[in-house]
């Protein structure tokens, strides 16, 4: 179960810039030495470096990612990029089944429409940490026709929970 939480976008857009140096860091660290010794160990079997300092680099760049998920995705420092990996990645699965969930909604299938609002929200987060005020705008006018009506059909709008087998039956 997923759930929407309250961040002050300032304080993640400052989070997720701390967190991304950190691992450039690590990534410039780990692709030099990978790039330089992969010409330094194979460079006589080969006459073409830039290859294999790309290689070696394509190489830094899986340790990077491997160190990342083993050691640090439940670091504080990464708490908000985690977050807004996991909202963008349950908003895209919606996404995925918008169309029947669209269909379902527009016939009155209250579960349809409590996910749609939930996708509405999610985006709405989105636009909000990332700072894209012209998205923003555009999604108030779909957020406000479905509001009223799931206010019409009695349905809760705060629908800041989410559970991604409730899309199961939605997918093509």
């Amino acid at each position: 179960m997923f759930k929407i939480e309250e961040i002050d976008p300032v304080h993640y857009r400052k989070q997720t810039r701390k967190s991304t140096m950190i691992i450039m860091g690590i990534f410039i660290v780990i692709g030099f030495i990978t790039a330089r010794y992969t010409v330094v160990y194979f460079g006589e079997y080969s006459d073409n470096h830039i290859v294999l300092n790309f290689l070696g680099a394509f190489a830094g760049l899986l340790i990077t990612f491997w160190i990342v998920n083993a050691f640090f995705k439940d670091a504080n420092w990464m708490k908000e990029s985690m977050y807004a990996w996991r909202l963008k990645r349950h908003i895209m699965y919606i996404y995925n089944a918008m169309n029947r969930l669209q269909e379902a909604a527009d016939q009155g299938d209250v579960e349809a429409i409590k996910i749609l609002r939930f996708y509405q929200l999610g985006t709405e987060q989105m636009y909000r940490l990332d700072n894209n005020s012209h998205e923003l705008f555009e999604l108030r006018s779909q957020m406000q026709e479905l509001e009223s009506k799931m206010k019409e059909m009695g349905i809760e709008t705060n629908q800041t929970e989410f559970d991604m087998e409730s899309v199961d039956g939605y997918r093509n």
